[in-house]
């Protein structure tokens, strides 16, 4: 393509921490032009995680590729009128302020759309304004508690844990792209702006359905399984081999069953009454368990992902940061060089969209 997707968009990010920003990343990785509007204080996530250099973290940087950064105080009347100049030609406004900041300030909805009627203006919080929950606090680790997300991730002793990852930030910053671009080709219709509200909770109570509508039709209350799949399928889940490293095994069916005993050495147990078929292993998965962790413990992990691979059984090996980073594939498809005058080079995750096969690359950043 001779352009990016969402060239000639215009973005004003008036979002900090993490679902708006990634949001906004993503739109600055379709090519959009996005202006990150900071207070005077700046992003909280400045000093988030390995402060690289004042005011830049690894964690700000992750988040905020792609745009230009501006500092605003928009308390005061003079860069107000500055901002409501930007106002007058942009496309989407996404914000996640408290309830009533935005009001407070005067970049509400009703207030920037009377400077610009065909504007997108997107409101990220962390559950329904006027709920019984709108001035709960909505960081990520609160949503993947209230949410039942927390609860289902863990070890099977009950113990629960969060995902390593912001995972509802992201997954409202996801929904977030999602309204967008519905919203720009509703505009295109219809010519006119639309006022878009995506609450963190909501977001992230969309991936659990699966989990809620288990528990409305059988009254059981799904629990942390490890690395296993919610009661679902078995074997699917991590093992460990001889050499203490881990992989995953993935049987996601009979047929693959049959060639995993036979790929192993064990035919004997495609025929056992206790693992014939999915519902058998699910039911039996423990002692299912028992037996295939006694047979990983012979061998080292690379070479059972080798023979299981060869064989046509789903398996990966369970690599942590340092292993990603020497991995042929990521450093060939993955990871973008970007070379920064203060900062040197900083390698960054591409976006995963390809367009005719030309990623969508990371052009620069700011702080």
């Amino acid at each position: 393509m001779s352009k990016t997707p969402l060239d000639g968009v215009r973005v004003i990010d008036l979002t900090h921490s993490a679902a708006g920003p990634f949001a906004t990343s993503i739109l600055g990785d379709l090519g959009a032009d996005v202006v990150k509007v900071e207070s005077p204080e700046g992003d909280m996530t400045r000093t988030w995680g390995h402060v690289i250099k004042d005011g830049a973290s690894t964690y700000y940087l992750a988040m905020n590729r792609n745009k230009r950064v501006i500092r605003f105080d928009l308390k005061n009347e003079s860069d107000r009128s500055r901002f409501y100049e930007m106002v007058r030609d942009a496309d989407v406004l996404i914000e996640n302020y408290r309830s009533g900041v935005a009001e407070r300030l005067g970049i509400d909805y009703d207030t920037v759309s009377k400077i610009n009627p065909r504007i997108i203006y997107v409101s990220i919080k962390g559950f329904i304004p006027g709920s019984e929950y709108e001035d709960y606090p909505a960081f990520d680790v609160v949503i993947q508690g209230m949410s039942g997300l927390m609860s289902v991730t863990g070890c099977e002793d009950g113990t629960f844990v969060k995902v390593g990852v912001p995972i509802t930030d992201m997954v409202t910053g996801f929904f977030s792209v999602i309204a967008i671009l519905s919203a720009l080709r509703v505009r295109d219709r219809e010519g006119k702006g639309i006022r878009i509200t995506v609450p963190m909770l909501d977001s992230a109570l969309y991936i659990m359905g699966m989990h809620l509508l288990y528990y409305f039709f059988t009254g059981n209350v799904p629990r942390p399984l490890g690395t296993k799949y919610m009661s679902v399928v078995a074997p699917y889940q991590a093992f460990r081999a001889r050499d203490g490293k881990m992989f995953i095994l993935a049987v996601g069916n009979d047929k693959i069953w049959r060639m995993f005993c036979k790929a192993i050495g064990r035919p004997e147990l495609t025929d056992d009454p206790r693992f014939r078929t999915n519902p058998d292993r699910v039911k039996n998965q423990d002692e299912l368990e028992k037996i295939l962790q006694g047979i990983f413990l012979t061998r080292d992990r690379d070479d059972w992902v080798s023979l299981l691979l060869s064989n046509g059984i789903p398996a990966g090996p369970i690599y942590n940061m340092a292993d990603l980073a020497r991995d042929n594939y990521v450093n060939r498809y993955v990871l973008a060089e970007i070379r920064h005058p203060e900062l040197g080079v900083v390698r960054l995750v591409r976006n995963p969209i390809r367009f005719n096969g030309e990623p969508t690359d990371v052009r620069f950043i700011e702080y």
